[in-house]
């Protein structure tokens, strides 16, 4: 049964590690949101929309790691 739990801690370990890129991702879609900003201030409403869209890829992604993580532990 030990067995299992240190099973269970490491995979769960394992999930969770993207979720260090998915902070990175945020952060350098935000990035170049404000980038593009700088060279081109009348796009502000497309720019913003596709950081809006890159940003809800990004978190979903991190949602479903979160899934995974709460499957293994269940199971």
């Amino acid at each position: 049964m030990l067995f299992v739990k240190a099973a269970k801690a490491l995979a769960l370990g394992v999930v969770m590690l993207p979720i260090a890129g998915c902070a990175i991702g945020t952060g350098i879609i935000f990035a170049a949101l404000i980038r593009g900003l700088a060279y081109a201030p009348d796009q502000e409403e497309t720019l913003f929309n596709y950081t809006t869209l890159g940003f809800a890829f990004v978190e979903t992604f991190a949602f479903m790691l979160f899934g995974v993580a709460m499957l293994i532990y269940i199971f």
